[in-house]
């Protein structure tokens, strides 16, 4: 493969600016939906085959694939939605200033997928003897969890011999080679309600079993190694004279590894087991989405061609661990898979302050064109083959 890739950085900010330009939250299927056809026309008009694949609740997806003369199959991944509403892109349009763009969902994650579409170009033009299939797909839904492109998503992945996901890269450059799992707990406590002036004893206070529970809860984080347990959202009671038959908190859990997982549901499970509040009854719901991404073998060998491409194109990056679930963490179940491929960013999910550094997204394509060639040299084909999770 020829190392001249003439970047076409217009062209590049003409199509941020289009994608930044729309309202696509995750519920917005609209706007989703107009992502999806913009990116599906742009790889048409690159020559790619298109397969939409319809939603009823969620944004259309769409998978791309362009076909070499070559061996060797790699998967790229990115989402098209975001967690912004209606009116954002008005409220916050694009601006630039200190060598940065500012634009709902430029880091997260339409940079990314940018960076990804073209540099798939890049070796199309120039390497297709080196590839057997280079395919990207487009999900609608990651931002709520990836509910209904799942399945098509574990499907691309069992084909590839290796994946890559465009979120953004660490505000160092750094990429991403594990993630911990992800889970989205509730518990629901029943009571008794009764008049809080007239009769407060008769009443079963739920909001105070509650109160007891989420004690516990805080306390579970630390059980194993890398668990995290955080209550967050918490509703309960009607009114200030009615003594609370109903109260919820809703919970986040993380885990590094599986064991982990266990440890964190069996804990939750003992603690919606237990009752302060004489006649309250605890409820748990709910679970984990993703699974954790681990750095195994067939990871460790991406991230090293990686860094070794950084180091060849001028700059230093590592591997890192993060405590945010993406859709790397479901594709490394079946292929080898790095994430944070996109441009330097920060600010993910705060429309005003959401940003992409400019000087990053020609590095990044290119970053992502020599771990490309990389990845489908015949010896690394080889032993990504062998390395894939069984």
């Amino acid at each position: 493969m020829t190392q001249k890739l003439e970047f076409d950085l217009a062209a590049w900010l003409a199509d941020l600016r289009a994608l930044t330009g729309r309202d696509c939250g995750t519920h917005n299927k609209r706007g989703v939906d107009e992502m999806g056809s913009f990116v599906a026309q742009r790889c048409r008009d690159w020559g790619w085959e298109v397969e939409r694949h319809a939603q009823s609740e969620y944004g259309d997806c769409h998978v791309a694939v362009t076909r070499g003369r070559g061996q060797g199959s790699i998967l790229l991944m990115g989402h098209l939605d975001t967690v912004y509403p209606n009116g954002t892109v008005e409220a916050r349009p694009w601006r630039e200033a200190d060598g940065k763009i500012f634009a709902p969902g430029a880091c997260d994650m339409k940079g990314g997928l940018l960076v990804g579409m073209y540099a798939m170009r890049a070796l199309q033009l120039e390497a297709a003897d080196q590839f057997g299939s280079l395919t990207f797909f487009f999900n609608s839904e990651e931002e709520y969890g990836s509910p209904v492109s799942r399945g098509i998503a574990a499907g691309l992945a069992r084909q590839a011999d290796a994946a890559l996901v465009y979120e953004p890269a660490r505000m160092s450059g750094d990429i991403v080679s594990a993630r911990k799992a992800s889970a989205d707990f509730t518990l629901t406590v029943r009571g008794l309600a009764a008049h809080a002036g007239v009769a407060p004893e008769k009443g079963i206070n739920a909001t105070v079993e509650l109160a007891h529970r989420i004690i516990d809860l805080q306390a579970l984080s630390g059980l194993a190694p890398g668990v995290t347990v955080t209550p967050s959202v918490v509703q309960g009671g009607t009114a200030t004279n009615v003594v609370p038959d109903l109260a919820q908190v809703r919970i986040d859990v993380r885990a590094a590894d599986v064991s982990g997982m266990r440890a964190a549901e069996l804990a939750l499970r003992a603690v919606a087991a237990r009752t302060t509040v004489a006649g309250s009854k605890c409820e748990l719901a709910g679970g984990f989405s993703f699974p954790p991404m681990e750095k195994g073998p067939g990871v460790a060998l991406m991230a090293e061609l990686a860094r070794k491409a950084a180091s060849e194109l001028g700059f230093a990056i590592n591997d890192v661990a993060t405590g945010g679930a993406s859709d790397a963490s479901l594709l490394s179940q079946f292929t080898p898979t790095i994430d944070g491929m996109g441009p330097v960013g920060g600010n993910a999910h705060n429309a005003e302050t959401e940003y992409i550094e400019i000087a990053s997204i020609a590095q990044r394509t290119k970053l992502s064109i020599k771990l490309i060639a990389a990845l489908l040299e015949p010896a690394t084909l080889k032993r990504l083959r062998a390395l894939k999770p069984a």
